[in-house]
């Protein structure tokens, strides 16, 4: 063997050497591989006899919605999906904690913010409810009270502003007739205009229809109201074009005559009967000028 390293040593050969050196294990204790055991089997029972982490409601709202197999199904049963905060434990910190859940198809319990928005809507509607029924109350026990007076002003007011005082004379007559039909009139001194002609007959000035109504020889006579106090009449109608309530211009006929039947034209102011006016050389009525 000293010969080999002898030799290698002259051929220049590098030789390595290795020391190994093997500690001693030190002795068990007799008592530590029984310890070890006995902490993990303590550990596993101790994971096998904890219970699940439980979920508490606030209200009993599952005792009558719990179907056969356990779940909960708000579908039929809306109204009772109220603000339902559940709890449940947290498994390495054992903390109960709330959250919110999603109960049925689409339904949840709202948050903090709807349930203030509700309730906002709620108070706002009971208050507009009470507004309405102490304005009922005061109409019925107190008519002359400052609401009840207020609303009549109002009212008073409207009706003011649809009254028209308008007499007569700020109205500008026209003809009754076209222009171009060859009408002979004859009017009377108490302002009765009379004609007998086949042809259109238009209102003096523009009005609403306020009577109409026919006679025992199949007549029309038409009422037109110009404003509150200046009305016209004309008789003799053989059809007439509009019903009660509408209105009518001057230049769109309202009726015809048939040339049999005698028509006449009456004018009255506050329901007396005005001759104050004429007939001009073109056919068309004009007031008489006071001078």
């Amino acid at each position: 063997m000293n010969e080999e390293i002898e030799y290698a040593e002259m051929l220049e050969i590098p030789v390595s050497t290795v020391n190994i050196v093997k500690k001693k294990r030190g002795k068990k204790r007799k008592g530590q591989n029984a310890d070890l055991q006995e902490s993990v089997i303590e550990k596993i029972n101790d994971k096998m006899q904890t219970p699940a982490p439980e979920i508490r409601a606030d209200a009993d709202l599952f005792a009558e919605s719990a179907n056969s197999e356990g779940k909960v199904d708000f579908h039929d049963d809306f109204e009772r999906v109220a603000p339902v905060l559940l709890y449940s434990e947290d498994e390495t910190t054992g903390e109960v904690q709330p959250h919110e859940t999603e109960f049925g198809e689409g339904r949840y319990a709202p948050s903090k913010k709807e349930r203030r928005l509700r309730v906002l809507l709620g108070a706002e509607f009971a208050t507009v409810c009470a507004l309405c029924g102490a304005i009922f109350l005061t109409n019925v026990f107190m008519p002359n009270s400052a609401i009840n007076t207020f609303f009549r002003t109002l009212t008073s007011s409207q009706e003011t502003a649809k009254t028209d005082n308008r007499t007569y004379s700020d109205f500008t007559l026209s003809s009754i007739v076209s222009e171009n039909a060859d009408t002979e009139f004859t009017l009377s001194e108490t302002g009765i205009l009379s004609f007998t002609d086949a042809c259109l007959v238009y209102p003096a000035v523009d009005g609403k229809v306020s009577e109409v109504t026919k006679d025992a020889n199949g007549a029309y006579t038409l009422k037109i109201a110009h404003s509150d106090t200046f009305t016209g009449v004309i008789s003799g109608l053989e059809y007439v074009y509009y019903a009660v309530g509408e209105e009518v211009k001057a230049n769109i006929p309202v009726g015809y005559a048939d040339g049999e039947t005698e028509v006449q034209v009456t004018m009255y102011s506050s329901g007396e009967l005005l001759n104050c006016f004429e007939l001009t050389e073109e056919n068309c009525l004009a007031w008489i000028s006071q001078s």
